[in-house]
């Protein structure tokens, strides 16, 4: 009887034992948070951070003075970020995803020439809070361009008169407004505003277009079927809420010698929607338009043609093959008999681990077979610098298995076994 009860504390105190050591091991499991940012500012002021986290929780990023939080595809789900602009802190509540990125710009006029610090924990369930590892500081250079120019915006119409009830693009091209601005336009009387790529707010014959760094954009709008000739109007609002007016062309025709007037070529849909978007190497991307004319149409890459189409409605890109960074993806669609085209331009940032929110590829329609896939080669001189550093994030790993678990929980099993065997012998004795 004392050998059966000694046997069974042995092994109930080696089974307690594994257990405190596994949960001990789990307990001590400490979410970590590793930023990545890029060697240096880029020329434009804009780049992307980036985010990977071990746990779910909520990332708490402080900014440097001068900073500017604009965007990250976590905006799309709701009281995922919170900005809070007194403290220039942003919280980003992570439920599904353990990568994500966002945008940071730099109002240049707070600025000097040096090297800049970005502080941030991780906040996990429990409240408890883990310092954010990784890159801590960006180096920002001398700003390029005259940061005492003046605010400017130039419209442009077509030159010749447009026919009644036509569709029309109009060209503004805006500079040296900050971060963001507004261009507000008043259409004249008759006209319809019909289309535009980016975030604007229509109010009748009022168009307010919201811009974040673009220096130029375009608008479609449709004439009135009256002939007569037709006065814009419109203001450049900056950073700093001051007003400029638009410059540039104001009056437009409509009606008059309208047989001579061609049909303008306007690309009418475009996919992905965004304006930006985000995948990882290797990942397939395609990139889709839509026009309202057959015409030509040319792919190109940071200003590189990589694919035409010729004489088609639509048309598909499709990459996998692209290198780590940031490419200007266009879409150029020509009339080859006017000479007339329309152009658009996605952001592409091309990242090392799967971005988060990635518009899925659309079917392509055209009859046109993609041209095969080709590894992006920039030109020297229309390269934009890469706005993510090379360095890549660091892979995702498994939770490490807690240590000595196994052999201590076999070890007790072993003695478990052995008293039961005991057990049983010896009430075969008494028996």
């Amino acid at each position: 009887m004392r050998k059966r009860k000694i046997v069974l504390a042995i092994g109930l105190l080696l089974l307690v034992t594994a257990v405190v050591i596994m949960t001990s091991g789990m307990a001590n499991a400490t979410p970590t948070a590793t930023r990545t940012l890029p060697a240096e500012v880029p020329a434009d002021g804009k780049f992307q951070v980036e985010i990977e986290v071990s746990d779910y929780g909520t990332v708490v990023e402080t900014l440097p003075e001068g900073f500017t939080y604009l965007q990250s595809p976590l905006d799309t789900i709701p009281d995922a970020v919170r900005v809070y602009g007194l403290t220039n802190t942003i919280e980003f509540k992570l439920t599904k995803d353990k990568y994500f990125t966002y945008t940071v710009g730099l109002r240049y006029y707070d600025l000097k020439e040096g090297t800049y610090t970005f502080n941030g924990v991780l906040r996990d369930r429990n409240e408890e809070e883990y310092e954010i590892s990784g890159d801590t500081e960006i180096v920002l250079g001398e700003p390029e361009g005259d940061d005492d120019a003046e605010p400017t915006a130039t419209r442009t119409l077509p030159e010749e008169p447009v026919a009644a009830g036509e569709s029309f693009n109009i060209e503004i091209e805006a500079s040296h407004y900050g971060i963001y601005g507004y261009v507000v336009e008043t259409l004249p009387d008759g006209f319809e505003f019909e289309d535009y790529s980016g975030l604007v707010d229509v109010d009748g014959d009022t168009a307010e277009f919201e811009l974040w760094g673009e220096p130029s954009f375009t608008y479609t709008v449709t004439a009135p079927d009256e002939d007569g000739s037709y006065t814009f109007e419109g203001i450049l609002i900056d950073e700093a809420k001051d007003e400029y007016e638009i410059s540039g062309d104001t009056e437009i025709v409509v009606g008059e010698e309208a047989g001579k007037v061609t049909r303008s070529v306007n690309i009418t849909t475009r996919k992905p929607i965004d304006a930006v978007v985000n995948s990882a190497v290797g990942e397939l991307r395609t990139f889709n338009i839509s026009i309202n004319q057959p015409a030509d149409i040319s792919w190109q890459i940071n200003g590189t043609e990589v694919q035409t189409n010729e004489s088609v409605t639509d048309a598909t890109y499709m990459n996998t093959s692209a290198v780590i960074g940031t490419w200007n993806v266009s879409a150029i669609a020509t009339d080859t008999t006017t000479g007339l085209s329309d152009i658009h331009t996605w952001i592409w940032h091309v990242t090392s681990t799967p971005a988060v929110n990635v518009t899925s590829a659309p079917t392509p329609t055209s009859a046109v077979a993609p041209t095969p896939l080709l590894t992006p080669t920039p030109k020297s001189k229309q390269s934009p610098r890469p706005t993510s550093s090379a360095t890549s994030t660091p892979a995702k790993s498994a939770k490490p298995a807690v240590p000595g678990f196994e052999p201590v929980f076999a070890l007790a099993t072993i003695f478990a076994v052995a008293y039961l065997r005991l057990f049983r012998k010896k009430g075969d004795e008494e028996r």
